[in-house]
């Protein structure tokens, strides 16, 4: 909903994006003042939070000496604004119109003051920039004076803890959206029309915030039109990065071996994954049958009425045609990426040779598809044989049948049937899923793990990982120096002494005592170490997964976030507000940020977010 503008006679409204809107301040003086210009009779009796709330007032009614623009992202109020430009007499001319802004008259007592108050507060800005200044000189000499000392933790002055402060609400509302999974954005800008404002996700919570009684970000925002963002979208993703940093780095601290047997017997399981399921369930199919027809019907043993009422109906759910035809075409058909799936669970190595061989399964599943009535013939015999040996009918199901209403086509065999409804649908399904799962930027990301030097040895040190590593630029500390640490790093490991073993993991390599004089393969680690089909080094690292597929589910395409993905993944990480402030402020001087009413540096938009 738009908010109107409070001030008598004015009909405008926070949808005109050109024209900012602010806020009643709640300090109790100024307030007053504001209420008293307006002459609104009805906002007497209330209070600085609700006005706070609840009104607002356009640019229009204030001098242009007291609004500042320095930039898009920001129109702001100096701290002393006062409105003072209104229209009182307009609604004279039309005395029967009907005013919710009861309008009061202005005696001369009062037309003084406000004149008084334009004359005054020149002199108080005036005379607060010449105390600013002096403090600044002070401080200068202190800081000559003190050059010989000892360095000492110099304490924050009140603007910068104010600042600190202020920044930690920001991340904490980020955090907030990472583990919530919100998208950043609450509108698609390119439907609305133009010249209308709608805040996204992030300003509605900073408004909340606000409203909720946030001293820090309502200091902050205060004299800040509410109809203009007020954090900007690449000041947003620089904050991003620095959260997913900090969860990065927390993410490697935890993972040491105490934490890992701790987390080994918090999640401990009997089931092992296995790459041939069906191939076990074809070959105990015959004997489960039986099994479970001696629990239902052998009357010298007396079974509980439940379970042999459950041993009947398991066995007749698993002698139906339609079953057993469709475990026995899966277990064919996955036959052909068994070995590829395998290996992509198993160790460093492992992934990085399934990597390589990606090509040669999809050459072999479309060899199938070219071939699936051949194919189809053996599966389908299969099936039928099985079916013989359990004594069950083969046809066509029930509900095929029932659908036809007795007009059967000669041709619509049961292996018919089964090749266009079963075969060539999973077929297709597969192929398509390892092209959407496995794309080019993927099957690089994989390849770079030549990086561990158990793969390097493997490869006898003949590796090229520049070339892959070039979609990784942007997250290396000094990507001009990589081709030249990447030789250092290959002659380290091949001219190793020989009671050296290579690791062989990325958590092996990351933990090597001198891996911070190769900063680039450092990173690269890093970054490789969170790809979703390596290897779970930590069971707890399972969940994290399970996280990962519950986000991709839920999320729609266009709103997904690397950033945001990670936090809401990594819901469990402490996360330490201290650290994400002082880096932040280290990368973005406060100065250039927040006393220059920042300017991008770039135009560029997080990617993923909606």
């Amino acid at each position: 909903m738009p908010n109107f503008c409070a001030a008598p006679n004015c009909t405008r409204k926070s949808t005109q994006s050109d024209l900012a809107f602010f806020r009643f301040p709640r300090d109790p003086v100024r307030c007053q003042r504001w209420v008293e210009n307006c002459r609104r009779a009805d906002l007497e009796d209330k209070t600085p939070d609700q006005l706070n709330k609840h009104y607002r007032l356009c640019a229009k009614h204030f001098e242009t000496s007291m609004i500042c623009r320095s930039s898009p992202y920001r129109t702001v109020l100096r701290d002393n604004a006062v409105p003072t430009i209104f229209d009182l007499t307009s609604h004279l001319n039309n005395p029967h119109s009907r005013h919710r802004k009861r309008i009061k008259e202005l005696t001369e007592d009062e037309i003084r003051t406000l004149k008084q108050q334009k004359i005054d507060e020149p002199f108080e800005r005036e005379q607060a920039t010449q105390e600013l200044n002096e403090n600044n000189e002070q401080n200068a000499v202190s800081e000559e004076g003190g050059e010989e000392q000892e360095e000492e933790a110099v304490p924050l002055t009140l603007e910068e803890r104010e600042n600190k402060d202020y920044l930690k609400s920001l991340f904490e509302i980020l955090i907030l959206m990472g583990k919530q999974n919100i998208p950043l954005d609450g509108h698609n800008v390119d439907e609305l029309p133009e010249g209308i404002f709608a805040s996204d996700n992030f300003q509605a919570l900073l408004e909340y915030r606000i409203n909720a009684g946030d001293e820090v970000l309502r200091k902050r925002f205060e004299m800040t039109a509410v109809n203009l963002e007020y954090c900007s979208k690449t000041q947003q993703k620089q904050m991003l990065e620095i959260c997913e940093n900090c969860v990065r780095e927390e993410t490697l601290r935890e993972n040491n071996k105490d934490r890992g047997n701790d987390l080994k017997q918090i999640c401990h399981s009997q089931w092992t994954g296995r790459h041939d399921l069906f191939e076990v369930l074809v070959d105990l199919l015959q004997a489960l049958v039986l099994c479970l027809d001696a629990v239902s019907n052998d009357s010298s043993v007396r079974w509980n009425t439940c379970v042999a009422g459950r041993a009947f109906v398991l066995s007749s759910a698993l002698t139906d045609f339609d079953f057993i035809v469709t475990v026995v075409i899966l277990k064919n058909i996955l036959s052909f990426t068994r070995a590829f799936g395998k290996n992509l669970q198993g160790q460093t190595s492992d992934v990085f040779f399934a990597a390589s061989s990606l090509t040669a399964v999809l050459h072999s599943l479309n060899e199938v598809m070219e071939n699936i009535e051949v194919y189809h013939e053996f599966w389908f015999e299969e099936a039928t044989n099985l079916a013989t040996k359990l004594d069950v009918q083969i046809k066509l199901p029930g509900k095929f049948r029932r659908a036809q209403q007795g007009n059967f086509d000669a041709e619509v065999t049961s292996e018919n049937y089964y090749k266009e409804i079963l075969s060539i649908p999973t077929m297709e399904h597969i192929i398509q899923e390892l092209k959407d799962i496995f794309s080019e930027q993927h099957l690089k990301a994989l390849k770079c793990l030549s990086l561990v030097p158990s793969v390097m040895g493997q490869l006898k040190f003949n590796t090229s990982e520049e070339h892959h590593a070039d979609m990784y630029k942007n997250d290396l500390p000094n990507p001009d120096t990589l081709s030249a640490e990447l030789h250092c790093w290959r002659i380290k490991w091949k001219h190793r002494g020989k009671d050296i073993e290579l690791p062989s993991t990325i958590y092996e390599a990351l933990h090597l005592p001198d891996i911070k004089f190769f900063p680039n393969v450092h990173a690269l680690l890093k970054v490789l170490c969170i790809l979703p089909v390596m290897k779970v080094e930590n069971e707890k690292y399972e969940i994290g997964r399970k996280r990962l597929k519950a986000y991709l589910k839920n999320t729609l395409t266009t709103q997904r976030s690397s950033n945001l993905a990670l936090l809401n993944i990594n819901f469990d990480i402490k996360h330490d507000l201290d650290l994400m402030v002082d880096t932040y402020i280290k990368l973005y001087p406060y100065k250039a940020e927040f006393q220059e009413d920042f300017t991008p540096s770039n135009n560029s938009e997080v990617t993923g977010d909606a």
